[in-house]
């Protein structure tokens, strides 16, 4: 990691508010790796100012940019991993989302949380399914990978009503 994000890190875990914009228009970049180096940031701040991540993230999962919308998902797989209550208004709100970038940061999320607290993804999968909507079905489709087996065809009978694998390609 280059110095300048150590200082951005450091600096953010002092006051994340004097950091907010600087690490936004690092998620916003058309560079990936300005994207990653924000959604990592976000992660280590997170560790300390978790609160004052998460309301700031709940904003960026309105925006229009979608680079935005996964950094807020990105930026808390570690408060996913420990608290992934927390973090659950956030996937609720992306869950719909047409972006594939930003499904695949949602799934992901899920595959995170399922590691340590299996039973918070299968009910919210549950839940899910109800939706009936062709992005949260790819969500659920690929977030529940780390799933036991018979978790996972459970689920996917619930969502495989005319569930299309291919339901856009863009970012």
């Amino acid at each position: 990691m280059k110095d300048d994000m150590k200082d951005i890190i450091e600096e953010g875990i002092g006051s994340f508010q004097k950091v907010i914009e600087k690490i936004r228009e690092l998620a916003a970049s058309s560079d990936w790796r300005e994207r990653e180096n924000a959604a990592t940031a976000l992660a280590e701040i997170s560790r300390k100012n978790e609160s004052e991540v998460i309301k700031e993230m709940m904003k960026w999962a309105d925006s229009s940019d979608p680079n935005l919308r996964r950094a807020a998902c990105e930026g808390l797989r570690g408060v996913a991993r420990r608290n992934p209550q927390k973090i659950i208004p956030l996937l609720e709100k992306l869950n719909r989302d047409e972006s594939l970038y930003v499904r695949k940061a949602v799934a992901a999320s899920l595959r995170a949380i399922s590691k340590k607290h299996p039973e918070i993804v299968v009910e919210l999968c549950r839940r899910w399914s109800e939706l009936d909507n062709k992005y949260t079905k790819w969500i659920v489709r690929h977030g529940i990978k780390k799933l036991p087996e018979c978790k996972q065809r459970e689920l996917l009978s619930l969502i495989s009503r005319d569930h299309h694998d291919n339901i856009g390609k863009t970012v």
